[in-house]
C-alpha cells in the first residue's frame, strides 16, 4: 500500500504540468460545450412536454411526450459519457505511463475511446449508476463534475430519522453506501488496464478492496485533510495584500480578486487529488509497483504555453460571478429566519411550546402545518396519521377538532397537546411574531377546502400579516383569487429547470432544487424565494449572502447568529475569510 502512494506522488510529480492542463482542458469542455448541450436538452425536453420544470406534478406530461423522452435520454447518454471521460482520463495517463510511454493528446483519447467501447451495451447503466450515484452519494473519490450537486435531500433524510427505526435504517443505507463505493472504489484503475465487460470490472475492484479498505480510506481521508490544509494556507496568504490595501473600497476589491484566486486553487486542486488517486489505483492494481515515469518533467516550451493560455481562458471565463458576489454588501431587507414547524430545540413540533421557544429565539417568522378534521375545522399537526407524535393508529380526518385538540404528543423529551388554528395565530399574535401557514390536505377534505380556508384564516387574521403556503399549486392558485391580499407561496419539492410559474407572491424551494437562476427569475417577476430546510451554518451563510428572501429552518438559534455575525463584520479582512470558510463548502 505505502509503495502504491509512492509510486503515485512520483508519477504526479513528474506529470503535475499535464494533471493541471488535462484539468482545465476536461472542465473547460464541460463548461463551455457539455453544460450547455445538458441544458439545451433538458430545455428541449420541457418545451415539448410544455412545461417549465421537472417536478412531480410535470412528470406525468413529460413522460407522456415522446420528444421529451427522447431528449432526456439524450440528456443521460451525454451526461454519462462525459462522466466516464472525467473518471478515466487520469487512469488513461497512468497506464500510458505505466507502459513506458509518453502521454499525447492522440495517445490520451485512444485509451478513452478504448474504455467507451467497454462501456457500450447495456452495462453502460452499471456504469452510469456507480458514476453518477454512488460515487457522489458515498463522497468516495472525486466525482464528475456534474454529479456535484447529487445528494441526498434533507427533507428527506430529516424525515426518516425522526423515528428510531427511520433513523438506524437510514444509518444502515448511508453505511451501505459508503462500504460500496470503498468496494466498487478501483473500477475506473480496472476499467482502463482490463477487457472485462463493466459487471467484470465491478467485480475484479471488489477483489482488489477486499481487504484494503481500511487503507484506501486513510488514503481519501489523506487526500482531504491535505487539500483543506492547501486551501486555508492559501486563504491565509491572502489576508496580507487585503490587509495592506489603502482604503475600504481597495480592500474590498482585492478581496473578491483573492476569492477567485482561491476558486482556482480549488479547482486544480480537486483536479489534483483526482490524479492522485487516479494514480494510485493504477499503482494498487499492479501490486504496488512503482509506476515508470519516462521522461520526466514536461518542461518542452509549446507545452508550457498551452498550459499558460489555458490558465488564462480559466481565470477570464471559468471564475464564477458570485466569488465577486460574496464581497457586495448585504441585501437591503434581511432574509427571514423561518422556524420550520416552530423552533423544536424547546418543544414538540407545531405546538405552542415550539411557537413560544421560536419567539424566544429570535425567528422573524414561523412555519407551521395545518390540516383538516372530521368536523371541517383546523387543527396544527404536520402528519395525517397520529402515530409517531402520539402513538395513536388513527388519523386526523377522522376525528373532530375537540378530541384532537386533547391529544398529548411527545418528541425528544417534550410533550403538549395539538393546538387548533385559533389558538395557534391568538398566542402569535400575543408574542408579535408572524406564521407562514402550509395547508397541508391528506386527501379526505369535503367539498369546499379552499374556500373554508380562506374563510378561516380572514376571520382569525382580518390585517393579513401573516401569510399561507402549500405544496398543492391547485390550492394556492385558489387562495390567491379568492384572497388577493394574502401572500400566498408556492412550495416546490423537487424543482429541475426553471423556477415554477405561479400566480402566487413567491415560492419555496428545497435546498437540492435550488439554483440561482430561480432566484433572479423570480426577482425580475417581483417574487420572493425561500429555500427549505436549511440547518448547516455554512449553507445558510451562502443562502444568506446570495440574497434569498428567507431561510426555513430547524437550526433558529445557528441561523440567527450567523445572520448577526454576517451583519456584524465590517472588517474587510474579516469578511474576506469569513467568505473563504464558506466557499469551501458544497452547496
Amino acid at each position: 500500500m505505502f509503495a502504491s502512494v509512492v509510486a503515485s506522488l512520483g508519477l504526479l510529480r513528474r506529470r503535475l504540468l499535464l494533471v493541471v492542463v488535462a484539468t482545465i482542458a476536461t472542465q473547460g469542455v464541460y463548461v463551455w460545450a457539455v453544460q450547455p448541450l445538458l441544458l439545451a436538452l433538458f430545455q428541449g425536453a420541457l418545451s415539448a412536454a410544455g412545461v417549465d420544470g421537472l417536478s412531480q406534478a410535470s412528470l406525468p406530461g413529460l413522460l407522456s411526450s415522446p420528444l421529451a423522452i427522447l431528449a432526456l435520454v439524450l440528456l443521460a447518454l451525454v451526461a454519462t459519457f462525459f462522466a466516464l471521460l472525467e473518471i478515466s482520463v487520469f487512469t488513461v495517463i497512468a497506464q500510458i505511463c505505466r507502459r513506458g510511454g509518453t502521454p499525447t493528446l492522440p495517445s490520451i483519447l485512444g485509451g478513452l475511446a478504448g474504455i467507451g467501447r467497454k462501456v457500450a451495451g447495456w452495462q453502460f447503466l452499471l456504469f452510469a449508476g456507480y458514476a453518477l450515484l454512488i460515487l457522489p452519494l458515498s463522497h468516495i473519490g472525486v466525482g464528475p463534475a456534474l454529479a456535484s450537486h447529487i445528494a441526498i435531500p434533507e427533507f428527506v433524510s430529516g424525515e426518516i430519522t425522526k423515528t428510531l427505526p427511520g433513523a438506524v435504517g437510514y444509518a444502515l443505507a448511508v453505511a451501505a453506501l459508503v462500504y460500496l463505493g470503498l468496494r466498487l472504489a478501483a473500477t475506473a484503475a480496472v476499467l482502463g488496464s482490463s477487457q472485462e465487460s463493466v459487471l467484470g470490472v465491478m467485480r475484479q475492484s471488489m477483489d482488489l478492496t477486499r481487504r484494503t479498505q481500511l487503507y484506501i480510506a486513510a488514503v481519501l481521508v489523506l487526500v482531504g485533510v491535505v487539500a483543506a490544509v492547501v486551501f486555508f494556507a492559501v486563504a491565509l496568504i491572502g489576508t496580507v495584500p487585503v490587509a495592506l490595501s489603502a482604503s475600504d473600497a481597495t480592500a474590498t476589491s482585492v478581496a473578491g480578486s483573492m476569492l477567485a484566486v482561491l476558486k482556482l486553487v480549488q479547482f486544480i486542486g480537486t483536479g489534483i487529488a483526482a490524479a492522485f488517486l487516479a494514480f494510485f489505483f493504477v499503482a494498487l492494481l499492479h501490486g504496488g509497483r512503482q509506476v515508470p515515469t519516462f521522461g520526466g518533467p514536461v518542461r518542452d516550451r509549446t507545452s508550457r504555453m498551452a498550459a499558460a493560455t489555458v490558465l488564462v481562458l480559466f481565470v477570464l471565463l471559468g471564475t464564477p460571478p458570485t466569488v465577486f458576489a460574496s464581497m457586495a454588501p448585504q441585501p437591503s431587507e434581511r432574509p427571514l429566519v423561518i422556524a420550520h414547524r416552530g423552533y423544536t430545540a424547546g418543544g414538540v413540533e407545531n405546538t405552542l411550546g415550539s411557537l413560544r421557544a421560536a419567539a424566544a429565539a429570535g425567528a422573524d417568522m414561523v412555519e407551521m402545518d395545518i390540516q383538516e378534521t372530521s368536523d371541517q375545522r383546523f387543527v396544527v399537526i404536520h402528519d395525517a396519521g397520529l402515530q409517531r407524535l402520539a402513538g395513536d393508529p388513527r388519523s386526523v380526518f377522522e376525528l373532530p377538532q375537540a378530541e384532537l385538540a386533547g391529544i398529548q404528543v411527545s418528541q425528544d423529551g417534550f410533550s403538549d397537546h395539538i393546538p387548533t388554528l385559533e389558538q395557534y395565530l391568538q398566542l402569535a399574535d400575543e408574542l408579535g411574531i408572524r406564521v407562514l401557514v402550509e395547508v397541508k390536505p391528506h386527501g379526505h377534505e369535503a367539498p369546499g377546502f379552499t374556500q373554508r380556508v380562506v374563510a378561516t384564516l380572514a376571520k382569525l387574521d382580518s390585517s393579513r400579516k401573516h401569510m399561507v403556503q402549500s405544496l398543492d399549486a391547485g390550492i394556492v392558485a385558489g387562495i390567491v383569487s379568492q384572497d388577493p391580499s394574502r401572500q400566498a407561496i408556492l412550495v416546490t419539492g423537487f424543482q429541475i429547470g426553471n423556477a415554477p410559474r405561479t400566480p402566487a407572491a413567491g415560492v419555496a424551494i428545497e435546498d437540492w432544487s435550488y439554483s440561482d437562476q430561480m432566484l433572479v427569475r423570480l426577482h425580475d417577476e417581483g417574487k420572493k424565494l425561500f429555500v427549505w430546510t436549511i440547518n448547516d451554518p455554512a449553507l445558510i451563510r451562502d443562502y444568506m449572502g446570495r440574497g434569498v428572501d428567507g431561510i426555513i429552518t430547524d437550526n433558529v438559534a445557528g441561523a440567527i447568529t450567523t445572520r448577526q455575525l454576517s451583519e456584524s463584520i465590517t472588517n474587510p479582512v474579516s469578511r474576506y475569510l469569513e467568505s473563504a470558510t464558506w466557499q469551501i463548502q458544497p452547496r
